[in-house]
């Protein structure tokens, strides 16, 4: 009787289209030791102007993430992610730790059209590669210094429409057109003007060269009104090899990927700003569990229109690290950067020297990240 039961009611729920699906529910932690020598003290609390350093030195949890995907039917695909991070504040002369929840990403992704993607919601825009990449997923601790100097901390990531085509070519190839609302957490754009929005076009292209290698090629553009009643212009060029043996491809591997960002912003009166940046890194899988990391940036400021935080400059930094990779849901990873140019330390270096170990956890179905 039960078993008839249950046949009648999937018979049911199938025949009126309707479908009952189980989100998929991954979490992610990272937890990060830092240690340099530009570190902020808190003694300094009832000087003018002090603001708590965010990248304190010691033991921290450095963010924890929850994700959510489902089908919502057959045509559309819902996501959602929460990061959970702390963030330090001054409450009178007291620094506290606060904790903060908030969606880093919550779009809704639909295939009705045949080779064709569409977006809603909020999401990282498609500017380059690094900037589309969640924490847990940087090869590096931090993202290189173009991403968090001329994108932001948390990168180009707004509310907005997206549509990505497949080209028909012989290789893979894809074309997408993005809409932000520039209302995110992004100075660069963010107009005074309500309704002014960000244009975005990337391109991207992936070649198989041999069985062992493939080639990835990307171009990127985005323009919009800025705060500053000008516009500010974006473009964007990345390249990854990535080879990995047919025979003994378990225990060897190479990554090289390097990619370039140039950012123009305009005001009344004052000279554009002019800043570029370039990043190129090494990732090489020498044993099965084990890799070697080598990651050289820099950027370079004209005319700034924010001295206090980027002052005219060459930036360049040089990282290098060891991944330990017990298993595709833990990773752990010691690194060393020297970073010189911008702002000096509060002792007055102009060398930052920073170690870093992190160890990175995740539990759950977590979805596959983009090739």
């Amino acid at each position: 009787m039960r078993l008839k039961l249950l046949l009648i009611i999937t018979f049911l729920i199938a025949s009126n289209g309707f479908c009952i699906s189980t989100p998929l529910i991954s979490a992610n932690a990272l937890f990060l030791y830092r240690n340099s020598n530009f570190h902020k003290e808190d003694t300094d609390t009832t000087t003018p102007g002090f603001t708590p350093d965010q990248e304190r030195n010691g033991i921290n949890v450095r963010e924890a993430e929850l994700q959510f995907d489902s089908d919502v039917d057959p045509y559309n695909r819902l996501s959602l992610l929460l990061s959970i991070h702390p963030q330090y504040e001054l409450n009178g002369t007291n620094v506290e730790e606060k904790w903060i929840v908030e969606p880093e990403e919550a779009f809704v992704e639909s295939n009705v059209v045949p080779d064709v993607t569409f977006k809603i919601g909020k999401f990282k825009a498609a500017m380059g590669k690094q900037n589309t990449l969640h924490t847990h997923a940087f090869l590096f601790i931090d993202q290189a210094l173009q991403n968090s100097k001329l994108l932001g901390d948390e990168g180009l990531n707004d509310v907005g429409l997206s549509a990505a085509a497949l080209l028909p070519t012989a290789w893979f190839s894809e074309v997408t057109l993005q809409y932000l609302r520039g209302e995110g957490e992004n100075t660069e754009f963010k107009s005074a003007t309500p309704g002014d929005g960000v244009g975005l076009i990337h391109w991207k292209n992936l070649f198989d060269l041999s069985d062992a290698l493939t080639m990835e090629i990307g171009g990127s553009f985005a323009g919009g009104a800025n705060s500053l009643r000008g516009t500010t212009s974006i473009a964007g060029a990345d390249v990854t090899f990535k080879w990995r043996p047919t025979e003994g491809g378990r225990y060897q591997s190479l990554i090289w990927a390097s990619e370039f960002l140039s950012r123009k912003q305009t005001q009344a009166v004052v000279n554009d700003e002019k800043a570029s940046g370039f990043e190129s890194s090494l990732q090489y899988q020498f044993a099965e569990r084990w890799a070697g990391l080598y990651r050289f940036d820099t950027l370079t400021v004209k005319d700034t229109f924010d001295p206090a935080n980027l002052p005219d400059d060459t930036y360049q930094r040089h990282s290098v690290g060891l991944a330990y990779i017990p298993s595709e849901f833990s990773q752990y990873k010691l690194e060393f950067d020297r970073k010189t140019g911008g702002p000096v330390s509060a002792t007055g270096e102009k060398t930052e020297n920073t170690v870093f170990l992190q160890a990175n956890f995740t539990i759950g179905a977590h979805p596959a990240h983009s090739y």
